[in-house]
């Protein structure tokens, strides 16, 4: 057998163990790190094809080691680095800072606002942000407003409005697109968005994290992109026409709907796990909940993923 086909085994088998033991709580990993790692990928190619004649066990085992070095290497930063990774279903906005750091704090933070107009019916928000952790929650006084921290990425805010119709886009002002793999450090991006407009929300991230809890805003559509990261999306029952796609590499994605809503899930992947209780395979690959047909409220979901965990959960 080819030391390359050995090699890209042993890696499935580690994806495979990392998503096995973090569905049941045992680890928690972080899949934007694995970025800061790629040099190996060039390495281990490097070796392959210098070898790729060679049928010495020499051979074979100088790629097998180089592999599984990489891998140990991976879970050993993992393990040891202090993680930043919020795993709750909500952000403390206002959070009390330490009185010994504030200062130094307040100098590493941005606020960004846009007030809210009566007039606005529908709202529009695009993100795009590299190695970032965000998240959304509920807001009644403006119609969007963020506090970032840690400014690796700093972000710029623009309006556009026309009539009823408001489009905010919140973007990273990288001029040379180079993102902060360390997921140890991250910059961390609060939001609120107003709970009286139907807002399509775009998420579109190199690496690290996203919790977005609308159960308290209406949303008709959610669309995400991203590398390595970790997305979680809550959805409520205040709009009956709800949209959602999510198309990732190597991440985890978690979604939590009502039960009382009916959903249908399309899932194209390629070697992705997924965990949907509770609902029914169709004769077209999809799956649907037991009240999709009969439920007033709807939610669309489509995945699409190469190496990611996908779940969805009805709550």
């Amino acid at each position: 057998m080819r030391a390359s086909k050995i090699s890209w085994g042993i890696v499935f088998i580690f994806i495979g163990v990392v998503f096995l033991l973090e569905n049941y709580d045992i680890i928690v990993f972080s899949w934007s790190y694995i970025w800061r790692f790629w040099p190996f990928i060039l390495i281990v190619t490097g070796i392959n094809i210098i070898f790729s004649k060679s049928n010495s066990s020499a051979a074979k085992w100088l790629v097998i080691l180089t592999t599984v070095f990489a891998l140990g290497l991976l879970v050993y930063a993992n393990v040891n680095t202090p993680k930043t990774l919020n795993k709750h279903w909500s952000y403390n906005f206002d959070e009390d800072i330490d009185e010994e750091t504030d200062t130094a704090l307040s100098e590493r933070k941005s606020f960004y606002q846009e007030d809210y107009d009566a007039r606005f019916k529908t709202a529009t928000l695009n993100i795009n942000g590299g190695a970032s952790s965000f998240t959304i929650v509920k807001g009644n006084k403006n119609l969007f407003e963020s506090s970032t921290q840690k400014n690796n990425e700093r972000y710029y805010l623009r309006k556009t409005d026309t009539d009823s119709t408001v489009v905010l886009n919140f973007n990273s002002k990288s001029k040379n697109n180079n993102f902060d793999f360390d997921d140890t450090d991250l910059s961390t991006v609060a939001m609120k968005i107003h709970i009286a407009p139907l807002w399509d929300v775009n998420l579109n991230m190199g690496a690290g994290t996203a919790n977005f809890d609308f159960s308290n805003n209406r949303v008709k559509q959610i669309n995400i992109k991203g590398g390595a990261a970790d997305f979680k999306v809550k959805i409520g029952e205040l709009y009956n026409d709800v949209n959602l796609s999510a198309e990732t590499g190597i991440a985890k994605v978690s979604i939590l709907i009502p039960t009382a809503s009916g959903c249908k899930i399309n899932i194209k992947t390629g070697l992705s796990a997924k965990d949907f209780p509770g609902f029914e395979k169709a004769d077209d690959g999809s799956f649907t909940s037991p009240n999709y047909a009969s439920a007033t409220n709807k939610i669309m979901i489509r995945l699409k993923g190469g190496l990611s965990d996908f779940e969805v959960k009805r709550y």
